[in-house]
């Protein structure tokens, strides 16, 4: 397939804060948005879930309210925010495929007002990019956002201007991707990692401890397409149990979220955290010598700190372009080796792999930062979940702008086209608690141009328990999001979990989808 330039956009690498009056005298490029209510702080608007859709963003270089942009596919149109307020149980009176929803197993069981048959005929095939461990580091690629725990997939400019990869190995330069059933021909490619405390979609009723996001754009023109402007996400829940030990490689991520969190607080000339988490590095700069007066946060920064600059994702790059149609225009440049078709790739290898990394994992001798648990992948979640069975349906952005408008006569028009998998993964109750802590600590970074060096989530926080919530609340479930189930009865699995629970429960549906819900054992949901 020949190398295709991907339209692209500058990005706006800081969250948002908004208000009630548009009439502030901040400009419209410092709206931003939270997950609680509609408030005015700082002279500008901090805008509530309901009011989301009032976020705005007139400049890209300087505006804070849309934390990812979705025009990096080409011939994208991407003219407005689509964040309407249309809540479960309640709706908003139009037509509409707003996210996040309640996903459910009885959308599969006919007599359901939204029955609709999985027919996708295999599972999703994923390969890695170039980006390793120290490539994402070198690059400052995890960060702690407003909104959520974020791990960019890095780019670099070039000297024409275009971007690519910024990620190099042996293997040259690649992105991510990841081959998606039911219409689409070619590869979907990763753009970056987001993690939600608690989850922002529900399955059948039931909220889970937490939820990554792998968002995704796609690696062909709408025009060639046959359809304009998609984007895709991954996604996977994340469930606490109290006999659960460590998920090892989320510790592996949360040591270099932390790693961030330490590098910002040097730049903002505060002390480290006094939260230890074993594994991981202590950080104790300026404890020993430091007070509980003397932690009181300050506003300059420390001039012998260095804060790297944030990379740009593939979705960072793109909003330049629509935000300035008549200017110069950014381009993501790509390789033969992103449209690779991979049919040889020997996956029960791969898989075989897995399984004797992880059996080996315990033998080994335990490093600093949870550096032995394995080679990186920038799929890890997809490992980690070890089914390939998962709800599918189109829906929108969970952030402003929502992207994803409901285009009446066309159901992938101004699409997140979602796969939600149908088991969460398991993590400890130690891992929970720092993620929450992580996001409930943020100091807002020294170039923050509202408060810098202070405190800053856009989460709302539980005063009993000090969990914080960055979930945007559910959404009404439509016939327009197309949702279905797809599980055993559509094709057979390669994790032994999956052949495991599908022969076991073979012939008793009800066991399979409502009882024992999952590949490893529980009574219900």
């Amino acid at each position: 397939m020949p190398r295709i330039a991907v339209r692209a956009a500058l990005a706006v690498l800081l969250a948002t804060s908004t208000v009630a009056d548009d009439s502030s005298n901040r400009p419209a490029e410092y709206d931003r948005f939270n997950y609680e209510t509609t408030v005015r702080a700082n002279d500008h608007n901090d805008y509530g879930p309901e009011d989301w859709i009032r976020v705005r963003c007139p400049d890209p270089k300087t505006c804070l309210g849309w934390p990812d942009s979705f025009d990096e596919a080409i011939g994208w149109s991407f003219p407005e925010n689509s964040c309407q307020w249309c809540p479960a149980g309640r709706g908003c009176g139009v037509t509409h495929h707003q996210s996040p929803i309640n996903v459910y197993r009885d959308v599969q069981i006919e007599g359901d007002p939204l029955y609709n048959p999985c027919i996708d005929g295999h599972w999703m095939k994923f390969f890695d990019s170039t980006c390793t461990m120290e490539e994402l580091q070198r690059n400052n690629a995890f960060t702690i956002e407003r909104h959520a725990l974020k791990i960019a997939q890095p780019t670099e400019q070039l000297a024409d201007g275009s971007f690519r990869i910024g990620c190099q190995s042996e293997l040259g330069r690649r992105w991510g991707k990841i081959d998606f059933a039911k219409g689409f021909s070619q590869w979907w490619h990763l753009s970056h990692t987001d993690l939600h405390v608690p989850s922002e979609h529900t399955q059948n009723g039931k909220r889970y401890d937490g939820e990554i996001q792998l968002y995704h754009f796609y690696s062909v023109s709408g025009e060639e397409a046959g359809v304009n402007n998609e984007m895709g996400t991954v996604s996977f829940f994340l469930q606490s149990y109290d006999d659960t030990p460590d998920y090892d490689m989320l510790n592996r991520v949360i040591c270099q979220w932390r790693r961030a969190e330490d590098q910002n607080r040097a730049a903002c000339g505060l002390p480290s955290v006094e939260t230890e988490y074993p594994g991981c590095h202590s950080y104790s700069r300026g404890n020993a010598a430091s007070t509980t007066a003397g932690r009181n946060l300050r506003t300059t920064v420390d001039a012998n700190a260095t804060l790297l600059e944030k990379p740009l994702s593939a979705h960072d790059i793109i909003i330049h372009n629509y935000l300035n149609p008549t200017g110069e225009r950014k381009t993501i440049t790509m390789s033969e080796e992103d449209y690779k078709d991979e049919d040889d790739f020997d996956w029960a290898a791969f898989i075989a792999d897995v399984y004797e990394n992880e059996r080996q994992v315990q033998n080994r001798r335990h490093l600093r930062d949870y550096d032995h648990v394995g080679p990186w992948h920038n799929y890890w979640p997809l490992i980690g979940v070890k089914t390939e069975y998962y709800y599918r349906y189109s829906g929108s952005q969970t952030i402003p702008p929502c992207y994803g408008r409901f285009v009446e006569g066309n159901n992938r028009a101004q699409t997140n086209n979602w796969r939600v998998m149908k088991d969460p993964i398991r993590i400890s109750k130690r891992q929970l608690a720092e993620l929450h802590r992580l996001l409930r600590e943020r100091i807002a970074p020294p170039t923050d141009p509202l408060v810098a060096c202070q405190p800053d989530t856009a989460a709302k926080v539980d005063p009993t328990t000090n969990f914080v919530d960055v979930a945007r609340p559910l959404q009404q479930v439509e016939k327009a999001h197309h949702m279905v189930y797809c599980e055993c009865e559509n094709w057979g699995s390669q994790w032994e979990e999956d052949k495991d629970y599908c022969r076991i429960f073979r012939d008793d549906r009800n066991a399979r989808y409502f009882q024992h819900p999952y590949n490893f054992y529980t009574e219900g949901f």
